[in-house]
């Protein structure tokens, strides 16, 4: 059983590094260099491969036997935590998503740059949909206390952290000052009293 939780550790692992390293500029800027027509229709293969390896993955952890580590006390939390972060997430996902299907570079084959949206839930956090995943995950937690959806939780939650690093990286070098100036009145990713954009 340890190994099979261990076995799980190691795939959301990988399935967070192929979706950083595919996502990555570097990449993108190398494969375009190579085969520019793949440019219109890569965000969209990106989408479905990162959605059925997203599957994959999770249906070995549901098939996996796994014990509960919590009691009954933790659902009402959890329910509340699992419900207002898919909300958010919700929110998130439908402010952009023609941008996050890859929807957008089928219609318009010109690259569209990204704009610094600092309006609603933006206001008070820098990465709403992270809020809204690790409100979620642990939510669920609460929901289904399972070592395997311990594991998973601990990975993703890591994972995340690790990569918005990387992410702010980007961001600071595409929008410049305008960025810093946000960064320094809207926390990360947990809202703090008193810290919003204007």
């Amino acid at each position: 059983m340890l190994q099979n939780h261990i076995l799980l550790g190691f795939f959301w692992t990988l399935y967070g590094v192929f979706h950083s390293v595919l996502a990555s500029g570097r990449l993108k800027r190398a494969l375009f260099a190579r085969l520019p027509a793949l440019r219109p229709y890569y965000r969209s293969t990106y989408v479905a491969f990162a959605f059925l390896s997203l599957v994959a993955v999770l249906w070995f952890q549901l098939r996996l036997r796994s014990p509960l580590l919590l009691g009954p006390l933790w659902r009402i939390p959890g329910g509340l935590l699992a419900i207002t972060g898919t909300t958010l997430m919700g929110i998130c996902i439908r402010k952009y998503f023609l941008s996050l299907s890859g929807l957008r570079s089928l219609v318009q084959h010109s690259e569209v740059p990204n704009e610094l949206r600092i309006d609603g839930v933006h206001r008070y956090v820098r990465h709403p949909l992270y809020l809204g995943t690790f409100l979620a995950i642990w939510g669920l937690f609460g929901l289904f206390p399972y070592a395997s959806l311990l594991v998973m939780n601990v990975v993703v939650h890591g994972y995340t952290l690790l990569a918005l690093r990387y992410e702010e990286a980007k961001l600071r070098l595409e929008f410049g000052a305008a960025y810093e100036q946000y960064a320094r009145r809207v926390p990360r990713v947990w809202p703090a009293p008193g810290r919003r954009a204007g």
